[in-house]
């Protein structure tokens, strides 16, 4: 046997291990990333990084063939270069030719006698960033090295986590400062549900991502049955009393739960998009359930008027449940500072993670008594540090999202992992548009949840295929009726060659 040949029998063997750690130590870190203020404190960031560090030392050990397309390598790749163009030495004289610099390059050299500086005004923030960037690329490798069993089993995780926030958060709702079931944790000003994050909006981010995959498995599990199992409308309607059946139910109940805690964190962006998540799956979900569309073209009308009568629902608690904050209500004011900014540091920006120490210099006197450490958006906040570089990448991550998309969205019967990677591409796309109005992708709990979807979402979809069942058809009564062959004549036992036979027996 070839050396060759014993080196692939060996990593054969070892693959079972290796994607049991790396789902356990996943699981870990979607387990600890919300624990503390939702992974704000810098020690809970220390972790997560070490963690993210190890899953990529997992994968990169003995790298799988296939396991990133080209355009996403590159995109993951230019995703670390680009913080490490920005902290590059160079000669004073060239930053000083880039607008907006002229200021700080001028109290840099009253500082101090060095005579090079780097792209970024604040190095030391942008190599945090460089750092925290390995926590999205360590979970989003680490999930696209799992096989779709351990990637249910960790989807699932996620789904109790949520539902254990939104739990928490309810209790906090009605809770009384010092009660037992705050854990600790201070009520917010106004009284919303907050869970163990910072700000409700935030929770309500880690909701309104996990609310498609619940629905996702509801609808796969509702009138799911064996292929050889009873039809008919009773016989669907008993299936919710079979084991399957309350599986269904557990789903629609964690649903329910994960849409109530969004209701109650009164995030006025979390709910609108509550809304879009529901209408957005009715239209996803509603022709497929079961897997395969059982319960027919009525079936689809019952859930087509459910999805909408919840989505009207939540429109009339948006308008008198959801509540605003003094800086939330000035974010307008915030974006055009913002954008002012931006249009100073273009074309390359300020430096990734400079935002919070130079807006200070663009903040209006209105929003004087607020430290603003971020734009409550995202995209305007990259844009500020990143400039054309950022938008750039944000295009290429756009043109993927919208490619995985086409190549999912196919007219074969769904497995319950494609029902779960569509859910996870409807709860990323919620949070990206939350990240609009909100800084959700600034968050590391949130950062670490996202990136998990993300991974769940741009697996290869070829592997969650599943045969289409055909239906059976009622014979019409103008159909021709067919020829159906006689029954083959029964024949009888064979008699041995030496035994003698029955006359009044045998034939």
């Amino acid at each position: 046997m070839s050396a060759k040949s014993v080196y692939e029998m060996a990593v054969v063997a070892a693959r079972p291990a290796e994607l049991a750690l790396a789902s356990w130590l996943l699981g870990f870190v979607l387990l600890f990333a919300p624990l503390f203020r939702s992974g704000m404190p810098a020690l809970a960031v220390l972790v997560l990084e070490i963690l993210a560090v190890v899953l990529l030392a997992l994968v990169l050990w003995r790298p799988r063939p296939g396991l990133l397309g080209r355009a996403e390598a590159i995109a993951l790749v230019l995703l670390v270069a680009v913080p490490f163009l920005y902290l590059i030495p160079l000669p004073v004289s060239l930053v000083q030719l880039l607008p907006g610099r002229e200021a700080y390059l001028a109290a840099q050299t009253l500082a101090s006698a060095e005579r090079t500086t780097t792209l970024s005004l604040y190095p030391l923030e942008t190599e945090s960033a460089l750092l925290f960037m390995l926590v999205p690329i360590g979970v989003f490798v680490a999930t696209r090295m799992l096989d779709e069993r351990h990637m249910l089993r960790l989807m699932h995780l996620l789904l109790w986590l949520a539902a254990a926030q939104a739990l928490l958060g309810l209790l906090q709702y009605v809770a009384s400062p010092g009660s037992p079931q705050l854990l600790g944790l201070d009520l917010p000003d106004v009284q919303s549900a907050v869970g163990t994050y910072t700000n409700r909006n935030h929770l309500a981010g880690v909701l309104e991502m996990l609310l498609p995959v619940a629905l996702a498995l509801m609808t796969f599990w509702v009138g799911r049955r064996d292929s050889d199992a009873r039809t008919g409308w009773r016989a669907r309607i008993a299936f919710l009393g079979s084991l399957r059946g309350h599986v269904a139910l557990a789903y629609a109940a964690v649903a329910v739960l994960l849409l109530v805690g969004l209701i109650f964190t009164r995030s006025r962006g979390g709910i609108a998009l509550g809304v879009v998540g529901v209408l957005v799956s009715t239209a996803l979900f509603a022709r497929r359930l079961g897997g395969g569309n059982v319960y027919g073209a009525t079936g689809t009308v019952v859930a087509s008027a459910l999805g909408i009568g919840v989505a009207i629902g939540l429109a009339q608690v948006l308008d008198r449940f959801s509540v605003g904050g003094a800086v939330q209500d000035s974010r307008w004011t915030i974006f055009s500072s913002t954008l002012e900014g931006v249009g100073v540091f273009a074309p390359l920006g300020s430096g990734p993670g400079n935002y919070p120490d130079l807006f200070v210099a663009f903040q209006p006197l209105e929003l004087g008594q607020w430290f603003i450490n971020h734009a409550h958006n995202d995209y305007l906040e990259w844009l500020f540090e990143g400039g054309i570089i950022a938008a750039t990448l944000i295009v290429l991550l756009l043109m993927l999202f919208v490619r995985q998309w086409v190549r999912l969205l196919t007219p074969a019967t769904w497995s319950v992992f494609r029902f779960v990677q569509v859910g996870a591409g409807i709860g990323v796309t919620l949070l990206a548009l939350h990240s609009l109005v909100d800084f959700n992708l600034h968050i590391p709990a949130n950062v670490v949840y996202f990136a998990f979807l993300s991974g769940v979402f741009f697996s290869n979809p070829a592997t969650a295929e599943q045969p289409v069942r055909r239906r059976r058809r009622t014979s019409d009564l103008h159909d021709e009726p067919k020829a159906v062959s006689p029954p083959a004549p029964r024949q009888g036992p064979t008699i041995p060659p030496d035994q003698i036979p029955n006359p009044f027996l045998d034939e």
